[in-house]
């Protein structure tokens, strides 16, 4: 095969993958464009004292999420057996500089989540933070900031699907995401394990992978280097009591903004098929969309519909509680973002060390 054929064939590998995106988030955008006389109409006619009282528990929410990321990063700066000799003390204000501005900038940037991450990680860098240690670190938050998603899934999926809770969902929305749930978390156990003496292989001793879906199966052989320790990681750090705080602040105080968008325009549904919805939905922030709009908006609603919900109603709600979020997320990191550059700058200012280079 000629290199230019190659060359077209990845060309339009890609261009299908846009492509596919492209037509899920415009068949998004024209359902929700059917719905908008009545989702404008629940809007407009819903309570604003609940959205009122949703701001400040999106407040808490981004609050413990910043104690999770102190509670790991900071401590990971102590850290010597990580190489982490360069890295400097973060501080719970430098944390909420960092995790406000990547929030911020995930919500707004065409990267999503990963532009974010991408931020965070030149941040960190600066901050004299290697790259094994930044992927390492990074490893161990991203178990424990979606642990309490993926326990929640597995719990809720069998009490509704056992019928122990009010409310009715599919078994294919309740046994299935149980027992996806309980894989993963029986995977990161074992990852977990295997991290205790876990050493990395040289990447000098490592060959070079070819052939067909080599990127992929590089990137699989990365992943399966870095995350066992990261795994491992967070297993220690969960016992920390601001690390626990944080995981529980988190997702507990954005779920009681949630519920405050669905009651402003609507009666709820019962309060386990409410929790299903929403932690379903956060799946959808691991998409790189801005914001994970599209992915967690669609999840929340279709579930919410599969309980009962009025689909107009329920994209209100969620619009509602979307608006409540990424506006309390953007502006308080975006303020944080200022505060960020100038942390950087006085980093480099000081010149330690040269910073390493974000993984």
């Amino acid at each position: 095969m000629h290199k230019g054929h190659a060359i077209d064939r990845k060309a339009l590998k890609h261009l299908l993958g846009r492509v596919v995106v492209y037509v899920l988030m415009l068949i998004i955008v024209l359902a929700i464009i059917k719905l908008v006389p009545r989702i404008w109409k629940d809007v407009s006619e819903g309570n604003p004292l609940y959205v009122a009282l949703a701001i400040p528990f999106e407040i808490l929410s981004i609050a413990g999420y910043v104690l999770l990321f102190w509670a790991v990063y900071g401590a990971a700066a102590k850290r010597k057996d990580q190489g982490a000799d360069t890295a400097r003390p973060l501080g719970l204000k430098k944390s909420m500089q960092l995790t406000t501005s990547r929030l911020a900038l995930g919500d707004t940037l065409p990267g999503g989540g990963a532009t974010g991450f991408a931020v965070q990680f030149w941040a960190l860098s600066r901050a004299g933070f290697n790259a094994a240690q930044i992927s390492r670190t990074t490893t161990a938050f991203l178990v424990l900031s979606n642990t309490v998603m993926t326990v929640m899934i597995f719990v809720l999926g069998i009490l509704i699907g056992a019928g122990i809770t009010q409310g009715h969902l599919h078994p294919a929305i309740t046994w299935i995401s149980a027992g996806v749930a309980l894989a993963v978390m029986i995977t990161l156990l074992l990852f977990a394990r295997k991290g205790r003496d876990f050493v990395p292989p040289d990447p000098a001793d490592e060959k070079p992978i070819t052939g067909r879906f080599a990127k992929t199966r590089t990137l699989m052989r990365q992943v399966a280097d870095r995350f066992p320790p990261g795994a491992n990681d967070a297993m220690h750090i969960i016992r920390r009591p601001w690390a626990i705080v944080g995981m529980l602040a988190n997702p507990g105080f954005d779920f009681c903004a949630f519920y405050l968008g669905i009651a402003s325009v609507g009666d709820p549904l019962p309060l386990s098929i409410m929790l299903m919805a929403y932690f379903i939905g956060q799946v959808g922030s691991l998409i790189p969309l801005p914001g994970g709009i599209g992915g967690v908006q669609g999840l929340v609603i279709g579930v919410l519909v599969a309980g009962g919900a009025d689909a107009s109603a329920a994209t209100a709600g969620v619009l509602v509680w979307t608006g409540v979020a990424l506006g309390t997320q953007i502006v308080w990191g975006m303020w944080q973002y200022i505060g960020l550059r100038k942390s950087i700058k006085q980093w480099q200012a000081e010149g330690d060390t040269p910073p390493a280079a974000p993984a």
